[in-house]
């Protein structure tokens, strides 16, 4: 039911009048905005982690109780000083400008009181006494003062059939209609919330266009979207999927700003939006079935990796996940379709996220594999169309030279490619609009399994509006996002991607047989002459991975993922991004369902194993528990540094041990297990000679 002011008061007041037995049963809620309030420290073995509801509106003690049935829930128990939600750990809570209230510290609440059906003035002042908290006597119950209720949701676990949505709210929106969505143990949550028209059809390889909804169109946003067409894989279920209307993200936040008159006492919370990896070829914003982890075979179960209840309770910042166009339909013709969804998906952010609480002129966009790629894409997009959309950004394990922006013909003849094979086009043919048009009506499964079949790596467009040349050139010339950027890598990459007919113990003689993998025979030859730097014939072996498999792994790291990433850091920090640019290494992880390669990942860092520091997911995919406390301090510590950065413009939060500075070429920060920090010139040698001998190319060769 949409509601009028009028309409709403009436109702409101009959329902004061009513048993509050009845009241839970109506469609209807409280008229005012909600935070989710709580001690989140991020540690699993924690007992005593637990939240609550406050409400911002203003009610009598009577208005008070039944405003809480409204949300299924009952007046908060006064806090003890031991366990659970005690008077500090509320009151710090409630006063923060970074948690959705900021509170005064003489601001009065309504909480329970002693005698049943009685209420109680809780102040988030620090004046208790170890008794725990003493009420004021002399309150007037009529007084009207916010609210403190219960939070009875449970957390949300990946390795169910289906999720608890019974604690739903409505949430109005300036272009997305009026969604419902429903709350957990830590945080609401609003999922499959569909931001573009179907791509199918004549859509199909085109600009996404934008959704419209009238202002009272209710939709439901309890369940995830359709993962868009692709391949099958081991991030999607080894499954293939064709449903081209797929453009679809997710909002989690502590805050719903659901009043008809919201009442906007405390800073909104920025924003973080995360692009999924899966080689821009697989992937998806939600959960996926997986039965082992880069540690070893788990058993079936399903991961939810990029579930944000952990990280926006304990950073207070509103998470934004989406879907995007993969494979063929998001590059084909060199249509940037897949960079378009990614801007589109950005603006519905500008236009809805502050009734979510979020602040839209303070976005980190970020990602991970094809997300970091999508990252670097969206960097060098003509600034004309990335203006005021985000204010900073963090790449994990972009592949900068595997992914380079490419001129028109060249991603062209990626097309032709496909096109032959799916019988569009003849082995002498050239590209052409009846050969795209062919394509574009073929279905859509014979497209994901044909890029799949030729193994093609889709790439951008150089295509002089939305892409105006390489990221490095864009860097130098200052034509690009110049905006505070963390770039991470993890210390193996390739350990994850090293071909299945490597043997983890295999000889020193692998080493130069597989240097073809990535290099011409020039190149190969200077990196065997270089035995400094990668010693294959030396390496001590690993946890029953050998030093040659080690240190071949180690120099397509170098070359695929972390040396670019150095390279443009320090281009950044030397050109024209100064005193903004970051570059971090993991050399602790915790392995990930999306990579489930263990034989030559046991013991190592590898691809993806950065994820679960980033979510604090490792617990909602119940894996590695319980966490011991160096874990705990480490997801701690990334999502502090990573959240910083969008709160303030820089990854030096107050009270970091560490003060990271700008990369300026061999201080790159490694992140060690327990959370200690070095700063070092990590493997600033093997980077130069890759620089200056072999080249780093992120444009047309």
């Amino acid at each position: 039911m949409v509601r009028t002011p009028s309409l709403y008061a009436a109702l409101l007041g009959c329902l004061f009048s009513l048993p509050s037995t009845l009241v839970a049963g109506w469609s209807t809620y409280a008229d005012t905005d909600v935070v989710i309030v709580s001690n989140n420290d991020l540690d699993p073995s924690n007992a005593n982690r637990a939240s609550a509801l406050y409400l911002k509106s203003a009610f009598s003690c009577e208005e008070a109780s039944l405003a809480c049935d409204q949300f299924q829930e009952s007046l908060l128990p006064a806090p003890n000083t031991t366990a659970g939600l005690t008077a500090q750990n509320l009151s710090v809570v409630l006063t923060s400008e970074r948690h959705g209230a900021a509170l005064d510290r003489t601001q009065q609440i309504w909480i329970a009181g002693e005698a049943p059906n009685s209420c109680a003035a809780f102040t988030p002042s620090y004046q208790y006494s170890d008794a725990g908290y003493q009420p004021d006597p002399n309150i007037d119950f009529s007084t009207e003062l916010p609210v403190l209720c219960t939070n009875s949701a449970p957390l949300t676990r990946s390795n169910v059939t289906s999720y608890d949505t019974t604690r739903q709210i409505q949430l109005s929106t300036p272009s997305a209609g009026v969604l419902t969505g429903y709350r957990d143990k830590f945080t609401f949550r609003f999922l499959g919330i569909k931001y573009a028209e179907s791509t199918n059809g004549s859509a199909r390889f085109q600009p996404p266009t934008a959704l419209t909804v009238e202002a009272d169109t209710e939709r439901s946003a309890l369940e995830y979207g359709t993962m868009c067409p692709q391949p099958p894989d081991a991030d999607n279920g080894h499954l293939l999927y064709t449903n081209e209307d797929c453009l679809y993200l997710n909002v989690f936040s502590p805050v719903v700003d659901s009043a008809m008159n919201s009442i906007q006492t405390a800073p909104k919370l920025p924003v973080m939006f995360f692009i999924h990896g899966g080689g821009l070829n697989t992937g998806d914003s939600g959960p996926f079935p997986f039965n082992m982890t880069t540690s070893g075979f788990v058993g079936n179960s399903i991961s939810n990796i990029y579930d944000g209840t952990n990280l926006v309770s304990y950073a207070g910042v509103v998470l934004v996940t989406i879907n995007y166009r993969l494979t063929a339909f998001g590059w084909f013709n060199a249509s940037n379709a897949a960079l378009k969804d990614a801007l589109l998906a950005l603006q519905w952010v500008q236009d809805n996220i502050e009734s979510f609480g979020g602040d839209p002129t303070k976005v980190l966009i970020y990602g991970e594999s094809a997300g970091g790629i999508m990252t670097r894409y969206l960097l060098g997009t003509n600034p004309a169309y990335t203006e005021g959309l985000f204010s900073a950004a963090v790449l994990e394990s972009d592949f900068g030279t595997s992914d380079p922006f490419l001129s028109i013909p060249l991603a062209q003849n990626m097309s032709l490619r496909l096109a032959q094979y799916l019988g569009c086009a003849s082995n002498s043919s050239t590209f052409n609009d009846t050969v795209a048009e062919c394509v574009q009506e073929l279905p859509a499964g014979d497209i994901a399994m044909a890029s799949y079949n030729l193994g093609i790596s889709w790439s951008i467009a150089v295509d002089g509006d939305y892409v105006l040349t390489d990221i490095a050139s864009s860097i130098e010339d200052g034509v690009y996002a110049r905006v505070p950027t963390i770039w991470a890598s993890n210390e193996c990459e390739y350990c994850y991607f090293l071909p299945s007919s490597i043997a983890p113990n295999a000889n020193a003689s692998i080493f130069p047989e597989y240097l073809s993998i990535a290099f011409n025979t020039t190149g190969a030859q200077a990196i065997l002459n270089a035995t400094d730097l990668w010693p294959y014939e030396t390496a001590p072996a690993e946890d029953g991975i050998s030093g040659a498999v080690l240190t071949l792994a180690q120099l397509i790291t170098d070359f695929a993922v972390h040396c670019p990433m150095v390279y443009l850091a320090s281009l950044e920090t030397n050109t024209t991004n100064p005193g903004n640019s970051f570059k971090v290494v993991f050399a602790t992880g915790l392995g990930s369902p999306l990579t489930p390669n263990p034989e030559t990942c046991v013991g190592q860092v590898c691809h993806a194993d950065e994820l679960y520091w980033v979510f604090a997911t490792a617990e909602t995919d119940n894996l590695y528990q319980p966490l011991t406390p160096g874990q705990v301090a480490t997801t701690r510590e990334v999502i502090n540094r990573w959240t910083s950065l969008v709160w303030t413009g820089n990854p030096n939060y107050e009270g970091a041990v560490v003060e990271w500075a700008p990369y300026t070429g061999d201080n790159e920060i490694v992140i060690n297990a327990t959370a200690t920090e070095t700063i070092e010139p990590y493997r600033a040698a093997q980077c130069a000679f890759l620089e200056s001998q072999i080249g780093l190319v992120f444009g047309d060769p």
